[in-house]
């Protein structure tokens, strides 16, 4: 899109089945290999197998929710659109920014988590020269193209899901029950309480699966494959996420589990040795699963970050579009250079909280959006329905809800930020935003057309009432 108002440029459709269900587990399964281990101290293998089950719970039912929104509101807007035409612009503008905090914040950290690999093969390399490589690096491939960016994740998912499952084989019949449950009897150290300030970290063994619908523009038959895409990228994730923590945790313990930047060497190392030939290689091959994510959660914040823009939330700057690629090279590369700053400022346990916090806002109106659109616009083509309605939406709605105060016991600190965050947006979008809208995006234009219906309905009532 120009900077232009009504000057709109389209997307390029490129994306099947196979294509989503790759960037789906792709995004996601850094989430293995870095960032789940930091909820450990007070949990425990019981109480982070508990977590993950909830969280796993939390995804699986939202991603039937949002298989049925996605078909309905195809748009790169994703989450802030189903919320724009349920709730209206601020809860729309609101659900944008807490997925652009989930996924600008997200970047770092997975970055951190790649310096933290590259180190264990190459000391002197430091964390920040690593990370804005890999920035450089990938915000290139995306200017390139969706297609090419696809391509090069389906070979990297591929090597890293390769990867886990050479770990399961090797590792599962070395692990030592006692890793996993303590003779002493403590089982879950922090109790109810360790359970509960674990499941931020669990979330991170799942999070941004929900990214998907932003591509919608960009994928070929939206109605049958998104749904296929999310649906089977989800089952896949829950498989990994309890053998990756049941093998990781039993082989290496929860001591050095806790601790280690790179978990998945640590836990071969703890078992077989670093010079182990599958520890060298996790950490160097593993490198892939962090790649992978990364990419793919930097093609996540450039989609809401452009969606934002181009329907006048954000800066129309954001929007810019490259002429010959069809990509949104500007909400690529800004918020890049946020994210590289925040790699030097924070550590990655105090970004997740602040990445899954605006994550858990999005859910929250991402689940309410598949209630009110039901009930407000039964009429609506849906080409997928979540099955089991309502009890789908209202469980994930539940879990959500739980899981964004989680982080309140988790550091409370950082809580406190992440709401701040929210009420600077709020005056934001109060003072600025709602001034700029523009009606010509097409998240914009569906959300009034549904307004105009409504209206035209309520109007043309009465008549029809005298009629009869």
């Amino acid at each position: 899109m120009s900077s232009k108002k009504g000057e709109i440029i389209v997307l390029k459709k490129a994306l099947t089945p196979i294509h989503l269900w790759t960037i789906g587990v792709g995004i996601v399964i850094s989430g293995n290999y870095f960032g789940w281990n930091f909820g450990l101290s007070q949990s425990g293998y019981l109480g982070m197998l508990i977590a993950t089950l909830f969280m796993a719970i939390m995804y699986l039912t939202m991603t039937l929710g949002i298989s049925e929104l996605s078909t309905m509101l195809p748009y790169a807007g994703g989450p802030y659109s189903f919320a724009r035409r349920a709730m209206g612009r601020y809860i729309g503008f609101i659900t944008g920014i807490g997925v652009v905090l989930q996924y600008v914040i997200a970047a770092p950290i997975i970055a951190i988590g790649i310096g933290g690999y590259i180190s264990f093969l190459f000391p002197s390399v430091p964390t920040v020269v690593a990370a804005a490589f890999m920035y450089a690096l990938f915000m290139g491939v995306h200017i390139i193209g969706i297609k090419e960016y696809a391509t090069i994740e389906m070979v990297l998912v591929f090597i890293a899901l390769g990867l886990l499952v050479l770990m399961y084989f090797v590792g599962l019949p070395q692990i030592n029950v006692a890793h996993l449950f303590p003779e002493n009897g403590d089982l879950i150290p922090g109790g109810f309480k360790g359970v509960w300030s674990a499941l931020p970290y669990a979330m991170w063994l799942f999070l941004a699966i929900e990214m998907l619908p932003m591509l919608s523009e960009e994928t070929r038959d939206v109605q049958k494959d998104m749904p296929k895409g999310l649906i089977s990228g989800m089952i896949t994730l829950l498989v990994l996420s309890v053998l990756t923590t049941t093998v990781a945790i039993g082989l290496a313990g929860i001591d050095v589990m806790t601790v280690a930047e790179d978990p998945l060497p640590a836990a071969i190392a703890a078992a077989f040795g670093n010079t182990y030939w599958l520890a060298q290689i996790l950490a160097s091959v593993g490198l892939v699963g962090l790649i992978a994510s990364f990419s793919g959660v930097i093609l996540a914040y450039s989609r809401q970050v452009y969606a934002l823009s181009r329907a006048g939330y954000l800066p129309s700057i954001l929007a810019k579009m490259h002429k010959k690629r069809q990509t949104p090279y500007m909400a690529i590369i800004l918020p890049g250079f946020i994210g590289l700053v925040l790699v030097i400022l924070f550590n990655p346990d105090d970004l997740i909280l602040i990445s899954t916090f605006g994550a858990l806002v999005s859910y929250i109106t991402m689940n309410l959006s598949v209630l009110i659109l039901r009930k407000k616009e039964p009429n609506l083509v849906r080409t997928f329905k979540t099955p089991l309605y309502p009890f789908t939406p209202i469980v994930s709605l539940v879990l959500a809800v739980i899981a964004i105060f989680a982080s309140f016991f988790a550091n409370f600190t950082f809580f406190i930020v992440s709401l701040a965050v929210f009420a600077v947006a709020s005056i934001y979008y109060w003072i600025w935003a709602r001034h700029q809208i523009n009606e010509d995006a097409p998240e914009e234009r569906f959300a009034k057309e549904a307004t105009t219906s409504h209206e035209s309905q309520i109007t043309t009532a009465p008549i029809e009432a005298i009629r009869e």
